[in-house]
C-alpha cells in the first residue's frame, strides 16, 4: 500500500468511534502510522481493510511468574483513566525468547547497525538524548516551531509526555522484555549508560510511544505538515533499533500504543483546554497552515 492511498483511505479516522483495540489493528500497517496525520486532521469514515493485520503465529512471551504491578506507580494517568486505556490488553505479547521471530528481530538490529551510515547512527544518538518535545526540532524547527516561544504548545506536549510515561511503564513492567543487545554481544548500545543500563523493559519503546502520541496530536493541529510529522515520528522510533535497545516488535507496539494514546487524548474532555490553547497559539504563529 502506498502512502498516498493509505492517507486517502484513512481520512475519517478522527471522527470515528472506533475502540482503542480497533485503532491498534489499523495502526499495524506501517504506512497507516504515517497516514494518521491526515486522518486526525480531516475526518471522513472509518476505513475497512480486506486483510486484517494479525501477529505471526509464534509462541508468545509469558512472565515466568505473575508480575505484581507497583502499588504506587511512579507515573499515573492524569487525563485518561484506566477504563479509557488498558495498555496490557491493547498490545499483544512480544515474541517469546528463543522463538524464530525473536531471533530474526535480534539479527535485524545487528544488520541495521552494520549497514547504517555514520549520519544515521549519529542521528540515533541525538534522538536517544532527546526523549522530549525537543524531538521535533530537526523537522519543525526550520519552519519556526520554537517551543521556547510557544508556551501553551509546550505545556500540551508535556502533558502528552506524562501520559506516555504512565501508559508505557505499565507494559514495560508487566513483560520485562530483554533488550536485543543482551542476546548478541556484537550489538552496540548508543545510550549514555551503554550496557550498564537497563537490560529489560524493552517492550514497548518509550521513545516511539512518545513520538507517535505527540505526532498524532501535532498532525491534527498542523495538518499541512502531517506527513512530515508522522514520518519524523516513525524515524525517531526506528532510531531505537539503530541504538541497539529495541527490536521490531517493540517499535511496532510503540506505534500502536502511541497512536492510540494520541487519538484518545484528542477526544478527551479534560485534555481539551490544553489542546485549544495550543491550537490558538499555533494559529497566531501561522504554523497551522
Amino acid at each position: 500500500m502506498q502512502r498516498e492511498s493509505t492517507v486517502t483511505a484513512m481520512q475519517q479516522l478522527h471522527t470515528s468511534d472506533a475502540s482503542p483495540k480497533r485503532y491498534g489493528e489499523i495502526i499495524m500497517s506501517r504506512y497507516a502510522c504515517l497516514a494518521i496525520a491526515t486522518a486526525v486532521a480531516v475526518g471522513t469514515a472509518m476505513p475497512s481493510f480486506a486483510q486484517p493485520v494479525t501477529f505471526p503465529a509464534e509462541p508468545v512471551a509469558q512472565p515466568a511468574a505473575p508480575v505484581a504491578l507497583p502499588q504506587t506507580p511512579t507515573h499515573v494517568l492524569k487525563y485518561l483513566s484506566p477504563e479509557d486505556l488498558d495498555p496490557v490488553t491493547l498490545l499483544a505479547p512480544p515474541p517469546a525468547d528463543g522463538s524464530d521471530q525473536q531471533k530474526a528481530e535480534v539479527a535485524e538490529v545487528l544488520r541495521f547497525q552494520q549497514t547504517a551510515s555514520k549520519e544515521r547512527l549519529d542521528q540515533a544518538v541525538w534522538d536517544d538524548r532527546h526523549e522530549s518535545s525537543e524531538l521535533w526540532i530537526p523537522t519543525l524547527g526550520p519552519i519556526g516551531f520554537d517551543l521556547s516561544k510557544l508556551p501553551a504548545t509546550a505545556a500540551m506536549l508535556d502533558a502528552v509526555l506524562h501520559e506516555r510515561d504512565a501508559a508505557a511503564d505499565v507494559v514495560k513492567v508487566y513483560y520485562g522484555r530483554r533488550r536485543p543487545w543482551t542476546f548478541n554481544d556484537d550489538i552496540q548500545v548508543c545510550e549514555a549508560a551503554g550496557k550498564n543500563g537497563s537490560k529489560v523493559r524493552a517492550y514497548p519503546s518509550g521513545h516511539g510511544t512518545l513520538s507517535y502520541a505527540q505526532g498524532v496530536i501535532l498532525a491534527h493541529l498542523m495538518p499541512t505538515k502531517g506527513q512530515l510529522i508522522m514520518a519524523r515520528a516513525e524515524d525517531f522510533a526506528e532510531s531505537r533499533m539503530y541504538c541497539g535497545v529495541h527490536s521490531r516488535s517493540d517499535i511496532r507496539a510503540s506505534a500502536i500504543l502511541g497512536t492510540t494514546l494520541g487519538m484518545l487524548l484528542l477526544h478527551n474532555r479534560k485534555f481539551q483546554p490544553l489542546l485549544d490553547d495550543a491550537r490558538a497559539e499555533l494559529a497566531a504563529a501561522f504554523l497551522t497552515r
